[in-house]
């Protein structure tokens, strides 16, 4: 009885054996020369763009730290961050208690120097008189002496008067000058003391939007201390990062799109405003301008963003999209259908851009390319396929 069992069990045991290798022989069989599902796509003509992407923030072309010239308390700030403001718009008041006292002290002094200079001319005046006498009397003696109508101590005398008129009308003249001096500088100081005052007043010197406050009422500011930051809003435009390698293709009036990363899903249109002449030392990029044409709802000067400039553009061009696009040791190919299996066929490919890429060589127009519908699958050559 246990001899039957034994037979039974040995041959089940080779039945499993040969139906295991059946189905491995099966599978490679399958897995070796069953077609593989593929999409084909026929190679048509069709505009594509060669597009530069870079990195960047929105900034605006003309901007400006609001500051005071001079040390005081802020006594007002007239406008918020978010606000529109006008040329010349009075933005921030400073405490002026202390100023409208000293502009009252210049105006004192320089009414003093100017009596000074008015007092002086009187004397020089006064001067001018004493010395115009005692010349006269000097030359009457001087005819006399030969004649000795007068004695030699009378006209010494009357010589040494006219030096001492002459002293005292130099004196004068110099004293003339020196007052006017002083109503020069008084006249400075007063402007000073005017200009520290109307630097009290802090106006608004473009038209634009304060987008943001650094100080409040109460504070304390010295010459260059931050109160408001305030931007044109009239040229706003993102500064973008691009690679040096593509520095030959970008041109001042491209037109680009801007994606702002707050609306990843919108684009905005622009154009190349100005291009950097400096290539930065560490990243290899240079700053390209691209103005924007019309901004989000809801923008903020800084914010990040993509920008696309269409560097290339060609309506008519044999294109296809990028995912049939196969590379074999750096070499650009695509597969072709042939006869129902797949041939790599290496192509020359021209510029990209919006997911396709323009085949400059090597397919023609209305050629079938192949690409598995499966992610996991890859083509060779010669693989079995079947289109879907």
């Amino acid at each position: 009885m246990n001899k039957v069992w034994d037979f039974i069990g040995e041959r089940v045991s080779r039945g499993a054996i040969f139906l295991f290798i059946a189905l491995f022989v099966a599978a490679i069989y399958w897995f070796k020369f069953s077609a593989t599902p593929v999409d084909e796509y026929k190679v048509s003509s069709g505009g594509v763009t060669d597009e530069v992407m870079g990195t960047g923030t929105l900034d605006a072309k003309i901007k400006m730290v609001i500051s005071s010239n001079i040390s005081g308390r802020i006594e007002t700030v007239l406008s918020d961050q978010g606000n529109r403001v006008r040329a010349d718009q009075l933005l921030v008041t400073l405490d002026d208690d202390q100023l409208q006292l000293q502009v009252k002290v210049a105006l004192a002094n320089l009414g003093t120097a100017k009596a000074g200079v008015n007092k002086v001319r009187e004397d020089l005046k006064s001067s001018n008189v004493a010395l115009s006498n005692t010349a006269k009397t000097y030359k009457r003696y001087k005819k006399l002496i030969p004649k000795k109508a007068i004695s030699q101590e009378v006209f010494d005398k009357a010589a040494e008067e006219l030096g001492i008129a002459r002293t005292k009308q130099s004196g004068a003249e110099a004293a003339v000058i020196e007052a006017q001096h002083k109503v020069v500088e008084a006249e400075k100081v007063l402007e000073l003391r005017k200009a520290q005052l109307s630097d009290s007043k802090i106006l608004a010197p473009f038209d634009g939007l304060i987008i943001n406050r650094a100080r409040d009422p109460g504070n304390i500011v010295v010459p260059g201390s931050a109160i408001l930051s305030l931007v044109s809003t009239e040229v706003l435009w993102v500064k973008a990062w691009i690679d040096e390698t593509e520095l030959g293709k970008i041109k001042v009036g491209q037109s680009a799109k801007i994606v702002f990363r707050s609306e990843s899903e919108r684009t905005y249109s622009g154009e190349v405003a100005r291009m950097a002449v400096e290539v930065d030392s560490e990243t290899r990029e240079f700053v390209v301008d691209v103005r924007v044409d019309k901004l989000p709802v809801n923008w903020a000067i800084g914010q990040r963003a993509e920008v696309y400039i269409e560097a290339i553009k060609k309506e008519q061009a044999l294109v296809v999209p990028e995912i049939y696009i196969k590379w074999r040791n750096n070499v650009s190919g695509v597969f072709v259908n042939n006869a129902g299996y797949a041939t790599w066929q290496p192509i020359k490919i021209g510029i990209s851009g919006d997911g396709l890429v323009e085949i400059a060589d090597g397919v023609k127009k209305g050629a079938g390319v192949l690409t598995p519908i499966s992610s996991t699958v890859k083509l060779a050559d010669q693989t079995r396929i079947s289109v879907q």
